[in-house]
């Protein structure tokens, strides 16, 4: 009876050895097939990354790159960084001025600037208030349905760039505020810069922590629509002090090198003292604006303003430091590799489809309901 129940006891164990196998081994297959899942979730998850990586924006002949300007926040030097592209391109030698052009695709400011104002003096064609202007009370106004849709609001900015860009080899595109703004309309830099298919160039603060986490945050917003950030420089940085120049460059190169190798590093500027509040000052009206019974009227920055000798010396000052500070070659290079990877060339653009949208609300009616609110922004 002992070997009996010894030879039972046996039976159940091998019995009980088997089944925990089995129930290891379906775990296994159950696991595996999870992971299965997961990276097939993945695989689709990268097919629409892919999609929004580009729009397969199409552009004219001749175009070696677009370059959008974005920065962490207003008064970076988001628009003086682009009168130091602009203004080095051509000091250069590597355009003319009728070789490149800037935009603005989106506003929120539609006063004359240094950059605009440089481009009417220098012959550069350009387009400083673009199809978008973030008025006071645009942003209700879109999401309650008044103001047409993202797409066909990003068609109208693609539209203005091709224009624009025909017979030019460089086009600069001015980004606005930090990069998220217009995101409640679909319209942030990030969405204009994948609409265009641009490559991006942040304008970083001065400093040393701050300027790299905002740098880091400002990439993943543009990477989640699949925009490329081509690298960064990093502005008004001054010539003394724990956070000189020399002091944030070694440093914060330092982190870009060991962290983060892909994300160039172009250069560091110096703030300029005569540079500050350079976009600041009021354009004063033409005489012709001051004459008895005329609305007094503010100028646009789409007026035909030019620079005056003092806007002259601003400009000269910013394109040398731009110049001395930046590795232009580097930037074109990265920016015409990336750009011609992307975009496709030498295809008329796509026929823009019927809207069905309603027209949009006066803007003028808008702004009155918005300031009657007490509105300060759009």
């Amino acid at each position: 009876m002992m070997k009996l129940g010894s030879a039972a006891a046996v039976a159940s164990g091998f019995v009980g050895v088997a089944a925990l196998l089995y129930y290891e081994r379906w775990k296994r297959l159950e696991l595996e097939a999870r992971v299965d899942a997961m990276m097939a979730e993945e695989g689709k998850d990268a097919q629409k990354r892919n999609k929004k990586s580009g729009s397969g924006a199409r552009y004219p002949p001749g175009v070696k790159a677009l370059i959008m300007v974005s920065g962490e926040s207003s008064q970076v030097g988001k628009s003086s960084v682009c009168l130091g592209l602009l203004g080095s391109i051509l000091e250069k030698g590597l355009a003319t001025p009728d070789e490149v052009a800037y935009i603005k695709p989106a506003t929120q400011c539609e006063k004359p600037t240094l950059i605009s104002k440089f481009c009417r003096s220098k012959n550069v064609e350009s387009v400083p208030i673009g199809p978008v202007v973030f008025f006071s009370g645009f942003t209700r106004s879109f999401v309650e349905g008044s103001q047409g849709t993202s797409e066909q609001w990003l068609d109208k900015v693609y539209e203005a760039v091709y224009k624009l860009a025909q017979g030019k080899k460089y086009v600069i595109v001015d980004g606005v505020g930090y990069p998220s703004v217009g995101s409640i309309c679909g319209l942030s830099n990030a969405h204009i810069a994948n609409k265009l298919n641009a490559p991006v160039l942040l304008v970083g603060k001065k400093g040393v922590g701050d300027a790299v986490d905002t740098t880091n945050r400002n990439i993943a917003f543009f990477e989640t629509l699949g925009v490329t950030v081509l690298g960064s420089v990093f502005n008004r940085l001054s010539d003394t002090g724990y956070y000189a120049l020399e002091k944030c460059k070694h440093t914060v190169t330092m982190f870009f090198t060991k962290f983060k190798p892909e994300h160039t590093v172009y250069g560091f500027i110096p703030e300029a003292k005569e540079l500050v509040g350079a976009n600041e000052a009021p354009t004063k009206p033409s005489s012709d604006q001051r004459a008895p019974g005329k609305e007094k009227v503010g100028l646009k920055a789409s007026d035909d303003v030019r620079m005056d000798a003092s806007d002259e010396a601003k400009a000269s000052i910013f394109i040398k430091l731009f110049s001395e500070h930046v590795d232009l070659k580097a930037l074109l290079v990265h920016a015409e590799n990336s750009f011609q990877g992307r975009a496709q060339i030498s295809s008329p653009p796509p026929a823009g489809k019927p809207s069905s949208a309603a027209v949009p609300d006066s803007r003028a009616e808008i702004e009155r309901q918005a300031k009657a609110g007490g509105a300060k922004g759009g």
